[in-house]
């Protein structure tokens, strides 16, 4: 299992920002285990449907990579729930999406902090959520199997940090194994933000299963030192549980459960699921 992939399965309900609705978590276990969704299934999967043609599957690939809607309510829930943990040590350092980002005016990050990168640099952190898996199954990564992270991480790097030109093109194609075959030039998104001694740029990977990538693993660990892994009179009063009493079991199950919800919410939005639409209303 991938790290914190499973915390949403700790987290007690007894606060707001740790409650699951059932819908929700029916959707986050079924995908989990691979099992068929039953609110697929109830749409008549694989039957009804979906964006280009193609027809909703019922595990719920199709409506995760190629829902109506697109990806963006599933990454600003994400971004939201990480830039809350963040601010919880870093107070208002924290900008989200800033409009003034001359440290980088080649690509908007979706969250910077003054002091916090590398050598007290400025941290500019681009937050990716990915899926692993495809609407076409023919399409899914064999690596993605067998290395955590392993179909997302490398196309998801290439972008935000670019890629330099390795071997010729007759050398065939790029070969993970022995690190041979042919790599073409990729610019990087935040190539202006790389090429300075004062920005930390930093590609924080999250996958809909519940995975988190080494970059955020870090970032949480660092977070947890600085506030010595201890919570706040007010933060043990009104948000930590029995199961959280240390700040980053409570962080970690905060990130967690947001990451779920999302990843359901944007399943459910595509099926048409009641549940999910009355409960968007109500919040």
């Amino acid at each position: 299992s991938q790290y914190q992939a499973g915390a949403f399965l700790n987290a007690v309900p007894s606060r707001r920002d740790f409650r699951i609705p059932t819908w929700a978590l029916r959707i986050a276990v079924q995908r989990r285990l691979g099992l068929p969704l039953d609110e697929a299934l109830a749409r008549g999967a694989p039957t009804c449907s979906a964006r280009g043609g193609k027809v909703q599957d019922p595990l719920g690939d199709a409506a995760s990579n190629i829902g109506r809607l697109g990806h963006c309510g599933r990454h600003n829930s994400l971004l939201a729930a990480l830039a809350k943990v963040m601010r919880s040590v870093w107070g208002m350092l924290v900008e989200v999406e800033p409009r003034d980002h001359g440290y980088s005016n080649d690509y908007r990050p979706d969250v910077s902090v003054a002091g916090a990168g590398r050598s007290r640099s400025r941290l500019v952190g681009d937050v990716k959520f990915k899926d692993p898996l495809s609407s076409n199954p023919e399409d899914v990564g064999q690596r993605g199997a067998f290395v955590g992270l392993g179909n997302t991480e490398p196309g998801t790097s290439a972008d935000v940090f670019g890629l330099e030109q390795r071997g010729a093109v007759g050398d065939g194609d790029f070969r993970p194994s022995d690190g041979g075959g042919y790599v073409a030039y990729k610019k990087a998104d935040y190539a202006h933000a790389l090429s300075r001694s004062d920005t930390d740029v930093q590609m924080y990977l999250f996958e809909t299963f519940g995975g988190w990538c080494n970059a955020v693993k870090r970032l949480f660990y660092q977070m947890k030192d600085k506030v010595r892994n201890k919570l706040s009179k007010r933060q043990h009063e009104d948000e930590a549980s029995w199961s959280t009493r240390s700040w980053l079991s409570l962080q970690a199950q905060r990130m967690s459960v947001a990451l779920q919800l999302a990843a359901a919410e944007e399943i459910a939005t595509e099926l048409r699921l009641a549940a999910a639409s009355e409960d968007a209303a109500v919040a």
